[in-house]
Order: structure tokens, then C-alpha cells, then sequence
């Protein structure tokens, strides 16, 4: 063989050896990464509640928990917040047995339990929780003893405070900030008696300050200020309310207080996310002061809750048009339906406006101002005709003032809106600021008079304080848009 041959295989099979030794040689590390330790609960974690009962026990089951836990010193989440907070799940097994979930945000459940119930009234149902939950979720940095929580030992009286609270709080209830013209309801009369028999139980106290705001007509003006009374009372006695920092905050509403009422919605919602008369109260007011953006998902929590609340839905409505959106809920709730109208109109889309309208006023009276402004928004020449109708109808009380200006409004008659306003301004009653912030009004916006209905409802010092309306940013130039923020 040629020595070149053998000396060339040589090298070969050096080479193959070298790369057999390190192939053998240890593998390289792999550096994984640790997986995310999993967040647990503690009493610092918000918590939702999640009830699986039927409506009428999980409304009143609801509402009480959340008390509990909140006089617990528990975070209380929105029940909006389904993906970012723990939940504590109820379900009831019959009438004598209820079973406890605490389920993580990632939907893994943290702890789960059977407690026994004491069904023979609702107060010692509430009890059976109150004495069974502190264990449940170790919640030993406040008190541990929450059989004093529901406010009243007396059975009696908490059916009749939680009979009040299903009233004011139903699904069909029409809020706050729009209530029905009536002197009475059983929920107001009941309260009077509860509160006149137990001076202790604060807790119906605030319901009572709720009560009296869900009452309209000629004699607002002096409920409003029993509603505030009988709010300071009980939060004199108990902080621990949200309701009656609600109350609060819509009796400063209604007078054009805007810094003094976000103070006391915030409070409200700062005790219990869910608070409905401060969730309806700050979404009308944000959209009265022109945050039609911070108005929105207050006011999609308002309505939640109360699906027939007019005031939220109405403010709802004002806030999707404000965010260029369908104002697609509501439909069936008169106020809402005459925002949508009138934003029609002023697009031009008669049709739509004719739909909502006659789809959701149903009084026999309405004909005789809808017609004439269907016409005259076809028909400019018959402008004159419609504002004679619409003002007929409100001096008839077919109508109340916040339609009489949607109305004149639809029909772009500036000079009419405005002497509204400011007679409303003058007569110390609600001014519907909410339907100057709306794309269709910028010719609202426009009008000389616009400054001085600003400058009346002293919005300028509330807009240095938490900023310019949103408006501001696509018209710049807009009075009070100037401003600079504290």
C-alpha cells in the first residue's frame, strides 16, 4: 500500500476519533426559565361575587354579601371584572346548604367548602354566611366576629329593609338622576316607619336618602334636601355606606355642585364598586361636565345592574354618541329613544329617528309634539309649527324641560336652546349640559350664548381641577379648553 494511502488514513481516523470524544463529551446546560409563581388570595386581593341562585335570591344575596364583605374590610371588585379579580362563588344547595368556591383569576380554584344555612328567614340565612365566611377566607386582619353586620338582630325589620332595598335596586327600577313624578312608594314608606322604630340601623337611613331621590315631580327640590339630611345623619353615625355617600353626591348633582358631587361618588365607589346610585350619578355628570370617555363604562355598569334605569340609559346613549357608537341600548326606554332621535335628525336620517321615537313613546300624548318635529326635521318650513307643538306640550307637563331642549335642539334652533337653559339656570333646576358635547351639536358649541351657559353652571373650576371636556382635543379652540390643570 502507498505510504501516502496509509498516512492520509491515519489522519482520517484521528479526525472521526476526536469528533467520537466529543460527542460523548457532557451536554450543555439548558437554562429554562421558572414558570410564574401563581397568585393567591389574601384580603388585600380585590373579590367579585358570583351568586348562582334564582334572580330574586341572588339580587338581595348579592347586595347583603357585599356588605359583609365590606364591613370585613375585604377589597370589593365591580362583578365587571370577571377576568382581573377573585372570585367568591355562592350556590345555593336548597334551602339548608350553600357551597363556597374561591376561584383565581386564571380560573383555578383556590378553596372550596359546603356550609350549612339557617333558612328560616332571610336574616338568619345572612347570618349563616356572617358567621361561616371569615374562616372561609381567612380574613383574620379585620374583625372576625361579622354577625353584626347586617345592622339589625330584629328579623322583622331587615325584611322589611331588604323588601325596600328589591323595590329601589329591581331590574325594572328607574333610577336616580330621572325619577318618576310620584309622592310615595311602599319602599319610602316603609323606611320612614323602619327608621322611626330602629334610629340605629344606618344602614336603612341610606336606603331611606335613596328613597326619597327616587321620587319626582313638584316636590323634588324638598326631597332632594331630605335625601341629604338623612344622608349626613347616617354617615355622622356609620362611614362604612355607600348609599348614602351616593345620596350624597346626586343631591349635589342636582344643584350644579360637580366637585362636591365626584367627591362623594368617588367615596362610594372607592367602599363598593357597585354602588348604583353613585355608578348612575357619575356617569351623568361626566357626561354634563363633557368627559363623555370617563362617563361610558359607568355608565355600561349603571345599566347592568338596572337595565331599566332611565337616567343611566339616557346617559348611556348620550355617551355611545359621544364615542361615535350605536346607541344600541336602551331602545325601549323613552329618554334614550329621544337621544338617538335627535342625534338622527341632525345626521339627516329621519327614518331612524321616526323608528325610535314611535317605538318607545307610547303615550297618547307624544303624538302631538313627535309628528309636528318629525315633519318639521323633512321640512324646515314647518320649524314653526313644530316649536309651537313642543312648547305647548311642555307647558301641558306632556313633556318635561330636558326633552323640550332635546327637541329644539333636533331642529337646530340655537337661540330656543339656549333661553331654555338659562331659564332653567334661574328657576336653580337641572340644566341638560350633556347634549352640548355630542359631534351632531358643535353648532351648540358655536353660538355666542354657549360661554355663558358654561360660565353659569360654573364648569371652570371643575375642568382646572380634572380637566377639559373631550371635545377639546378636535376643537381646541372651544371656550374654557384653554384651561390648565392643577
Amino acid at each position: 500500500m502507498n505510504k501516502w494511502r496509509v498516512a492520509g488514513l491515519l489522519v482520517v481516523a484521528a479526525l472521526a476519533a476526536v469528533l467520537i470524544l466529543r460527542s460523548c463529551g457532557p451536554a450543555k446546560e439548558v437554562k429554562t426559565t421558572p414558570a410564574p409563581a401563581r397568585e393567591v388570595f389574601h384580603a388585600s386581593k380585590p373579590l367579585r361575587i358570583a351568586i348562582k341562585a334564582d334572580a330574586a335570591d341572588a339580587a338581595w344575596l348579592n347586595r347583603e354579601l357585599r356588605n359583609l364583605l365590606l364591613r370585613g374590610k375585604m377589597r370589593l371588585a365591580s362583578t365587571a371584572m370577571p377576568t382581573t379579580a377573585f372570585t367568591l362563588q355562592v350556590e345555593q344547595k336548597g334551602k339548608a346548604q350553600a357551597g363556597l368556591t374561591l376561584i383565581a383569576p386564571d380560573g383555578v380554584v383556590e378553596r372550596s367548602a359546603t356550609i350549612e344555612l339557617r333558612p328560616d328567614s332571610r336574616l338568619a340565612t345572612l347570618q349563616s354566611f356572617a358567621r361561616q365566611l371569615p374562616a372561609f377566607l381567612q380574613a383574620t386582619h379585620g374583625s372576625t366576629d361579622w354577625m353584626s353586620f347586617p345592622g339589625t338582630q330584629d328579623a322583622d325589620t331587615y325584611e322589611d329593609f331588604l323588601r325596600s332595598a328589591d323595590e329601589l335596586f329591581a331590574s325594572t327600577g328607574a333610577g336616580f338622576t330621572q325619577p318618576p313624578t310620584a309622592t310615595q312608594s311602599p319602599a319610602f314608606d316603609r323606611l320612614e316607619a323602619l327608621t322611626r322604630k330602629q334610629a340605629t340601623f344606618t344602614r336603612a337611613q341610606a336606603l331611606l336618602a335613596i328613597a326619597y331621590l327616587s321620587l319626582g315631580g313638584k316636590d323634588e327640590a324638598s326631597l332632594t334636601q331630605l335625601a341629604e339630611s338623612t344622608a349626613q345623619r347616617a354617615l355622622a353615625a356609620d362611614a362604612v355606606l355607600p348609599d348614602a355617600q351616593g345620596a350624597l353626591g346626586l343631591a349635589s348633582l342636582r344643584r350644579g355642585e360637580w366637585l362636591t358631587a365626584m367627591e362623594h361618588f368617588d367615596a362610594a365607589l372607592a367602599l363598593d364598586a357597585d354602588t348604583l346610585s353613585a355608578l348612575e350619578g357619575s356617569a351623568c355628570m361626566q357626561m354634563d361636565v363633557g368627559h363623555a370617555a370617563a362617563a361610558l363604562p359607568l355608565a355600561v355598569r349603571a345599566v347592568a345592574l338596572q337595565p331599566g334605569n332611565v337616567g343611566a340609559n339616557e346617559c348611556l346613549a348620550y355617551a355611545q354618541l359621544a364615542a361615535k357608537q350605536d346607541p344600541a341600548s336602551g331602545r325601549s326606554i323613552a329618554a334614550a329613544a329621544r337621544v338617538q332621535a335627535l342625534a338622527a335628525i341632525l345626521s339627516g336620517n329621519i327614518d331612524v329617528a321616526q323608528n325610535a321615537l314611535r317605538n318607545a313613546d307610547h303615550a297618547p300624548q307624544s303624538r302631538d309634539w313627535i309628528e309636528p318635529l318629525l315633519r318639521a326635521a323633512a321640512d324646515k318650513h314647518k320649524t314653526s309649527d313644530a316649536l309651537q307643538a313642543i312648547t305647548l306640550a311642555a307647558s301641558d307637563k306632556a313633556i318635561d324641560a330636558e326633552t323640550e331642549i332635546l327637541a329644539g335642539t333636533a331642529l337646530r334652533q340655537s337661540e330656543f336652546v339656549f333661553n331654555r337653559m338659562l331659564r332653567l339656570y334661574k328657576q336653580k333646576q337641572s340644566v341638560p349640559l350633556r347634549i352640548l358635547w355630542l359631534p351632531q351639536t358643535n353648532f351648540l358649541r358655536r353660538h355666542a350664548r354657549f360661554e355663558q351657559v358654561i360660565a353659569a353652571e360654573g364648569l371652570l373650576p371643575f375642568w382646572q381641577e380634572h380637566g377639559t371636556p373631550d371635545v377639546c382635543a378636535g376643537e381646541p379652540g372651544l371656550y374654557g379648553c384653554t384651561l390648565k390643570k392643577k
